[in-house]
């Protein structure tokens, strides 16, 4: 429920901070105080479509704010362009979300507003909350989310079944041709290394063998020239004994060089050996290569794709079990959903009857004899559906096969129309408060306000609907703007508009009313611009006639 509304440079409205008490409220005051702005005000907090007029003459912008008692504050923003920026607990909002979030706060009767029973989608809901079928309804959502699901699990096993004969020879195709080549982890930085080595084998023997000559072929080998200076040493050596080390270190030297050189010539054998294997390992790499690219970009990965493609061969192999297993569920599941919607579907057209025969009594207690209302039950015919009604395959969703629409009759001799399309005004109003007084322990919405609902109505008519008002007033925060002092004498809270002028500008201004205010203001209701003596005794009358 809401708990007050603040209104800032809205229309004439400079400034109004207003509590909104629960239980029965009603708002009067003169032709063109401000009472519907008040309530224009509440419907822009909640969403409804802002306009250019709504900002106060020589303000740049208006603000309406309601505080709500589920602990979230609404707040609307609107510039003198129109364009308005929301507001939930001082977190921007885009308009959609923001409208989506406000709409089941408040239901808004009168002046064309929109409201959630208006809307056709929204009346199964009724229905069903009148039906009490909660926990069929609960199961039927249920199950039906399970058959959608596994109905989506099947259509996709049975497409890769018709697809599963090119998909597994592609899967075949692959892992052959993984498996061919058989690569190894790391196997291509090996190969890297040994086919730059390969690749460079000429250019390496070369080298050794010009090396090869330099250590020990050649005339100037550095072979011949230690062994001449060795032979040097030794007849020095005859005469110096302190030269047989560094004789020693030469010998030790030539016989280094004689190594060096034997095996680099082992070594050229080897390599010459080896030239005819680098075309095998380019060719290998370049095989490793191709894979990398088609499957992954890594040797680690290529191991893991053929990991995938085993996995999927063996739920290939397993698909037609699988496809099996999930019709004789989706079979199970249809079943099951046929009966719950059959229950629901039986169980709505006892309670439509029923509920069609209270609302119209209703209206006829609110001086709209002879008004027919009608809850329209139909289905959908889908020659595709596995779900039937009767003989015929229907359309079937979350809450069952039906479709469920309000239609009224509002006056004798007219036809029968779907709610959404009745007139607006006063005549909505009580429609909507015969609606809303059969289904208030159903309906969700925790706050209505009434406007326009005492239009072309008086004596009799007036207290019953006054006393609609009251009893809705119980479960609800009911809000009503009324000329009639029928309601306005049995309100919990009597919200009285005036107009002020402060220096040549109107300004709105409201009050509560205390118990003699009260009788005073439903007086002159009562009375008119007449002797408010005589309506406080009118009023004192009237109260005595509705207690019995």
């Amino acid at each position: 429920m809401i708990n007050k509304i603040y209104i800032k440079d809205y229309a004439i409205i400079r400034e109004l901070d207003l509590t909104i008490p629960n239980g029965f409220t009603v708002i009067t005051g003169e032709t063109g105080a401000g009472k519907s702005l008040i309530v224009k005000a509440l419907s822009l907090a909640l969403g409804s479509k802002t306009e250019k007029t709504d900002v106060r003459s020589g303000k740049e912008r208006a603000v309406v704010e309601i505080d709500h008692n589920n602990g979230s504050i609404y707040r609307r923003l609107i510039s003198k362009a129109g364009r308005a920026k929301s507001f939930i607990n001082e977190e921007p909002i885009d308009e959609n979300s923001y409208r989506n979030e406000v709409f089941s706060l408040a239901d808004f009767h009168g002046q064309n507003e929109q409201q959630l029973i208006m809307n056709p989608h929204t009346h199964i809901d009724f229905l069903d909350r009148y039906c009490k079928n909660e926990k069929q309804v609960c199961e039927t959502l249920e199950t039906y989310n399970q058959l959608i699901t596994i109905n989506d699990e099947l259509g996709q096993k049975e497409i890769l079944l018709n697809q599963s004969n090119d998909k597994k020879e592609l899967l075949d195709f692959q892992l052959n041709e993984i498996e061919s080549i058989n690569p190894q982890l790391n196997e291509d930085e090996t190969l890297t290394n040994e086919f730059k080595r390969l690749n460079n084998i000429e250019e390496t023997i070369a080298a050794i063998q010009k090396l090869n000559q330099s250590l020990t072929e050649h005339d100037h080998s550095i072979y011949r020239q230690l062994y001449s200076a060795i032979d040097d040493l030794e007849k020095l050596s005859k005469y110096d004994d302190s030269l047989a080390p560094f004789l020693d270190s030469l010998k030790q030297s030539s016989l280094t060089i004689q190594d060096t050189s034997s095996g680099l010539i082992e070594h050229l054998d080897y390599i010459e050996n080896d030239s005819s294997k680098l075309n095998e390992v380019h060719d290998r790499l370049q095989s490793i290569e191709s894979l990398k690219r088609k499957y992954g970009g890594s040797i680690e990965s290529v191991l893991q794709y053929v990991n995938k493609i085993q996995e999927e061969l063996e739920e290939l192999k397993g698909l037609s079990q699988k496809i099996t297993e999930l019709k004789d569920r989706l079979s199970s599941l249809t079943s099951s959903y046929n009966k719950l919607a059959d229950e629901l579907s039986r169980a709505r057209i006892i309670a439509s009857k029923k509920l069609s025969n209270q609302i119209e009594k209703m209206m006829n207690q609110l001086n709209m004899e002879g008004a027919i209302f009608k809850v329209e039950i139909k289905q959908n015919s889908d020659h595709n559906s596995p779900i039937i009604c009767g003989e015929d395959n229907v359309k079937y969703g979350p809450k069952g096969y039906d479709i469920v629409e309000f239609y009224l009759s509002a006056n004798p001799g007219e036809s029968i129309k779907p709610l959404a399309k009745i007139a607006s005004g006063g005549e909505v109003s009580r429609i909507m408060l015969s609606i809303k007084s059969v289904l208030k322990e159903q309906d969700p919405v925790a706050t209505l306000i009434f406007d326009e609902i005492d239009a072309g109505i008086s004596g009799e008519a007036a207290e019953k609907v006054a006393k609609a008002l009251k009893s809705l007033s119980v479960n609800k925060q009911v809000v009503c703007i009324t000329h009639l002092p029928q309601i306005a004498s049995i309100a919990d809270n009597h919200l009285f508009v005036g107009k002020k002028v402060v220096e040549n500008k109107t300004y709105v201004h409201t009050q509560y009313l205390d118990d003699k205010e009260k009788v005073e203001a439903v007086a002159k209701l009562f009375s008119g611009e007449g002797n408010i003596d005589q309506g406080i005794n009118s009023k004192e009358n009237f109260i005595s006639r509705a207690r019995g």
